[in-house]
Formats: structure tokens, sequence, C-alpha cells
């Protein structure tokens, strides 16, 4: 029996010995292989393979490095893919160092995780050039290649029994830029951090960035779904927690994204406060106006994939000015478009024209935009036009479509309350519409319809206003003129042009245009920037001297344009200080005028108008005295005072009765009164503070001038 247990006992330990010596001999063989093996060796193979599915050469310009353990790591130093020829570097991307970490205690689980992909300094450009051509085009070289290796799954997924699970990735002193040639804009991502951590195969991914984009600090913190609901399309919806803050501004998405690799179905309420607009500037990558205290909170809804648009609903946008609530929708196709109502209770517009109009901070010795530097500002060039030549922004009219209704119930404008405030603006092919355009100032409804065909070669446009009651303060502040006058003007207006600019369209206006006013005040400093130069001419400059307010008693305009030809009949200012009439024409074209005006004043209780002939353009008019009017009546004048008579003024120099109900009738197109009111000028009571009247001998003097 001892024999035989020695003999399986030796056997035994034979064939454990022979078991151990292969085991042995598998370990020295592995150790030889990882002492002996250099990924170095695989460059060119590796540089070949990519270059054969991009076309473009990979420079592997560090070394390769591989460490080998039950968590093995890979490096890879100075990486960088090649641009195509025409960028502006040689690079379209570099990596200073590339740091894979792989776990391998779960791979008799059927399982490889990441454990960490860290990428130090990316620097990646994108780049559009002149022609449209991008960088980020790749497509596989020319030529035979070997067939290629079945793809691997992807992250967090399967394959064969076998899965992959990435738990952090980690981005360190990051550099994404994109720059297009054809708008030489250019933006830059500074990512100084970014972190992405799954604590499990399920578990939601955390996300944590830091960054500047154009200089302005940018910082990211999210809650999402799992990386394998994100690659492995789950059926429930993908959830999306996040706050993004931006100079300052924070911005708020919480909800779901169905289907979240293709941006379908997304689901995200939106809760945004904006401290500063302005601040945004180097995000949004052009000038943001300097609006302050916004804040904006709406449902994003977007049903299918976000390229065939969406809307956002329950929207309610806060500003100083007043609130706009509502519903819009966008399309994002080859044409952007925008839809929607909006409403409010009440919008300050003279609030938000403020803001919108903050002037920057001057810089140091800089003095504020319009101030005075103690002298008269240089004129303009003789040939400067005073209707702009600049070309209107039609291409932005064929670039988006739009159909908005917006309403007001009460809008403050110009110190006063409009009521009713409506309009419909559709945007279709190039051609924008407004129609109509109602509210009710304080003086009555107003009314108005534009039209513009940008998609014709000469644009048409085409205007109509009816506005019986305007606000003249409201006006003047309008054009940066505030509290300069009092009282309501009537406006009316049917204009039709064509052109790419407003002095093209002007140049060959038809229509027509009546202002009338009656009552109301107006400050001096006015009539003399208006009407000054021809008062000079007839020696009545000296009654705006003392400054002081008028007290209008009408003003009847009627401008009807033929072709950019554009007559002037009846023109009738009338005011307690003076009264000028007279009418003329007018060339759009050229900018030209050709006016004859009377103004009159009184002169020691006698009335006396002197013929003014005005000329030259719109932007620099020249007044003159008519020579051949006042010559004859000049000589009369000065026999009459040698003689020792009382001043007699000739009969070409008389004041013309002047009546507001006729001239204002004539400008509405009305037929006159049978009865004219009392000369205009003649039965008023002097303004407070009626500043002396000229002497006699100062416009004797003027008359020989």
């Amino acid at each position: 029996m001892r024999p035989t247990r020695s003999s399986g006992s030796r056997l035994l330990r034979w064939l454990l010995l022979g078991v151990g010596g292969i085991v042995v001999l598998a370990v020295i063989a592995v150790v030889v292989v990882v002492a002996t093996f250099d990924p170095n060796a695989y460059k060119a193979q590796i540089i070949a393979e990519v270059r054969a599915a991009t076309g473009r050469t990979l420079v592997l310009s560090g070394p390769l490095s591989l460490k080998l353990s039950l968590r093995p790591a890979i490096e890879a130093q100075d990486v960088a893919l090649a641009n195509p020829p025409g960028f502006s570097r040689p690079d379209m991307a570099r990596l200073g160092t590339l740091d894979l970490g792989v776990d391998l205690t779960g791979l008799f689980g059927g399982r490889i995780t990441v454990s960490r992909l860290v990428l130090v300094r990316p620097d990646i450009l994108l780049e559009r050039s002149k022609s449209g051509a991008t960088n980020w085009s790749f497509a596989p070289a020319p030529g035979p290649r070997a067939a290629p290796a079945a793809a691997p799954a992807p992250a967090s997924s399967s394959s064969g029994g076998m899965s992959i699970f990435i738990s952090a990735v980690r981005i360190e002193d990051g550099r994404i830029g994109y720059r297009n040639d054809a708008t030489g804009k250019q933006t830059i991502v500074a990512l100084r951090s970014l972190g992405v951590t799954e604590a499990a195969r399920d578990a939601p991914l955390v996300i944590a960035a830091t960054a500047t984009v154009n200089g302005a600090p940018v910082t990211v913190d999210a809650t999402t779904g799992s990386l394998a609901a994100l690659l492995g399309g789950g059926s429930a919806p993908w959830p999306v927690r996040a706050k993004l803050t931006a100079a300052g501004a924070r911005l708020g998405l919480d909800g779901t994204i169905a289907h979240p690799m293709t941006g379908a179905g997304i689901a995200l309420g939106i809760d945004a406060a904006i401290p500063d607009l302005a601040a945004l500037t180097p995000v949004a990558g052009a000038a943001l106006p300097p609006l302050k205290g916004l804040a904006l909170t709406g449902k994003l809804a977007v049903p299918g994939a976000i390229a065939g648009g969406g809307r956002i609903d329950n929207l309610v946008l806060t500003t100083p000015a007043g609130k706009l609530a509502g519903t819009l929708g966008f399309g994002l196709g080859a044409v952007p478009s925008v839809s929607g109502t909006l409403a409010s209770a009440s919008l300050d517009a003279d609030a938000l024209l403020a803001a919108l109009h903050g002037a920057p901070a001057a810089a140091p010795g800089a003095k504020p935009a319009g101030a005075s530097s103690g002298g008269p500002a240089a004129p303009a060039p003789a040939s400067a036009l005073l209707i702009p030549a600049t070309p209107l922004p039609l291409a932005a009219l064929r670039s988006a479509n739009a159909d908005l209704r917006v309403s007001v119930t009460a809008l403050k404008t110009g110190g006063e309350v409009w009521r009713d405030l409506a309009f419909h603006l559709v945007l279709n092919r190039g051609t924008l519409t407004v129609a109509p355009f109602t509210a009710t100032p304080p003086a009555g409804e107003l009314a108005l319809t534009l039209s513009v065909n940008a998609a014709a070669a000469q644009p048409p446009v085409a205007i109509t206003l009816h506005a019986p009651g305007m606000a003249l303060a409201s006006l003047l502040k309008l054009a940066g003129q505030p509290g300069l006058a009092t009282g309501d003007i009537a406006l009316d207006a049917d204009l039709r042009g064509a052109g790419t600019s407003p002095h093209a369209i002007a140049a060959g206006l038809d229509g027509t245009i009546v202002a009338t006013m009656t009552g109301g005040t107006i400050d001096n400093a006015v009539v003399n920037k208006l009407f000054g130069p021809m008062l000079a001419k007839a020696n009545l400059a000296g009654l705006l001297a003392h400054g002081g307010s008028s007290r209008i008693e009408c003003l009847a305009v009627r401008l009807t344009a033929r072709h950019g030809q554009g007559r002037l009949d009846p023109f009738l200012f009338a005011s307690s200080l003076n009264t000028i009439d007279g009418g003329g024409t007018m060339n759009f074209g050229s900018e030209t005028l050709d006016l004859l005006m009377h103004p009159q004043a009184r002169a020691g209780g006698t009335g006396i108008a002197l013929p003014v002939a005005v000329r030259g353009t719109f932007a620099h008019p020249a007044a003159s005295l008519s020579q051949s009017e006042t010559a004859a009546a000049g000589v009369d004048v000065a026999l009459s005072l040698l003689g020792g008579k009382k001043l007699a003024v000739p009969g070409a120099l008389a004041a013309k009765p002047v009546s507001c109900a006729t001239a204002l009738a004539q400008a509405r197109g009305q037929r006159p009164p049978p009865q004219a009111a009392a000369p205009a000028g003649r039965t008023a009571a002097p303004a407070p503070a009626k500043p002396a009247a000229p002497n006699p001998g100062t416009l004797l003097r003027g008359l020989f001038h």
C-alpha cells in the first residue's frame, strides 16, 4: 500500500510543479513583454491610420508611454492634428498631454473602467474661410487602405459581454476658438477647468466648468442623466438641471430632453436674470444695449428636432420699463423665423429710451457726447446730404421671417400716456408690412401703415400716417429737444418711393405731407434755429435776441411731391412775435431749395414784410433779400424820412393780410371759409416779456444791405 501512495503523491507533486512552472514561465514572459514593449514603435502605424481616416496629418512629437498594473496608464505628449491648406495656422488642434487611466479590477466581471481621462492644454481653433470652407470637415485620404477593424462599442455600453465605463473626464488649461474670416469675428473660450464625473454606471453626470468667453467669466454647474442613458437612448426622458453664469448674468434650466443625442423633445423651464445686458457683449460677440435689471422666465418646448424650431410658452420679460408676456415661436430653417403674441399692461418708453441711450463712461480727459467746446460747431461740408445715403439694412429683411402681434394698454412716451397701442408686423420673404399700427395719444387716435418690399432690386416703400393730435413736446423730445414747445400738432402723410437708401427713396418721392396746428407755445430758440437765416436777412433777428417763448397762433404746411420734386404751398407760421408765410419748390434728389418767404413783424406800429429768397441746400440754406422788390421801396422809405414825414411802408413791403383759417383749410385740402379770420399777427396779444420792436432805421439799413 505504501509504495502505491508514494507513487500517487509524487505524481500529484510533479503535476503541481509542472503547472507552477508553466505559470512562472507565463509570468516571466509577461514581464519580458512589458519590459521590452515600446508603444513608440507603433507611432508610424497610428499616424497612417489617422491620415487614412481623416485625410489629416497627426503629429506625435512627444513620447508615448504605457504603465502596466491593475490600473494601467497610457500617456501621450505634444500631439497635434494638422489643418488643411489655406487656414490661419498649421494645426487645427494641439494637445500638451493626454493621460488615460484604466482600472482592470472589474475585468473578470466583464467591465473595463476608464478611471480618468485627462487632457492638459488642449488648443483647438475652428475656422471658416472667406470662401466658406471649414477646417472641421474631414474626408478619408485617397488610395487603398486595409479593412477597418470593427468599431468599438461606445462608452458605458456593452459589446460581446464586455462594457466600458468612463468614470471621470478632466480638461485643464484648454482653449477653444472660432474664427470667421468672412465676417472678421473671432470667439475665444479659455477653458480653465472642466470636470465630468459619474459615480456609477447609471448615476447622474455631474459637470462643472470654469472658463472665459472673450475675456468674460463664465461658469457652468449641471447635473444630468447618466452617460449610459445618453448614449444608449433610454426610454425615459433625459433629465437636465443646469446653472450658467456669465458676466454677472444667471441662466437656470430645469427639465428633460426626450432624445438628447438629436436634441429632440426638449421641455425645459427657463429662469434668467441679467443685471447688465451690455456686460454680455463679449459673450454675444456683438454690441448689446446698456439695459439693466432684465429678467426672463418661460417654458422652452421643442417637440421634434431642434432644427425644426419650437416655442417659448408662459414667457414673461421683465424690464425697468415694464413687463411683456405671451408666447414666442421660432424656426431654425434655412430662413429663421419668429412668431407670437406679446402684451403689456404698462410700458414706460421714456425710461427705456433713457436706458438705451445711457452714455458709457468717458475716457480720462474726454468730453461727454454732445458737449460744447465753447465755440460754434464746425459746419458740415457744403456737399453733405441732409437725407442720408446710407444703405438700408434690406438684407436683414430677406434673412428672416416674422409674424408678431404686440399690444400695450398704457404706453408712456414724451411725458404723456398713449392708450391701446397695437400693431401687427409681418415679414415674409423680404416683404415687411406693419398694418395697422394704432394708438390713442391724449389728443386723438393715431393710425400708421408701412410696407417695404426688400425682395425687389429697387425696393418700393409706402407709408401712411393719420394723427389728428400729436403732442409737439413729445415729438421734440424724441428729437432730443425736450421742453421747448407745447400744444398739439396734426400730421397726415401718404408717401411712396423706391430705393435702397433714404436719399434714393426721397429722390423719387410721391405723395403729400400735411402739418397743421393752432394754439400752444414755442421757445424762441427753436424759431431762431428754424428760421434764423431768413429773419436775419429781414433784419428781424433781434426779435429773438431776448429769448423767452412765443404763443403759436397757427401752423399750416402742405408739401406735395411728385417724382422727387416737392411743392410747398401753403406755408404759414404765425406767432405772437412774428409771422412767416410763403412757398416754393424743393428737389429731394439734389436737396436744393427755391423758396420765397415773407417774414413779418411790427415796426413802430407799422406792419412790414420783406421778401426773402431761400436757396441753397437742405443742409445749408442760403437766405437773401429779393433785390428787385426791395430796391425801389427802399428809395421811397428814404425820401419819406428825409422829408420829415411819418414813416410810410411802400406797397411792395406792406404786410399782406394772412388768414390762419384760410391757410389751414388750404393745407388740409378743404375749401377756405367764406370769411377769413383776422390777419395773423395783427390782433394777437403780445407774449409775456415781448422784446422791443426793431428800430425803423435799422430796418432801413437792412433794406440796402
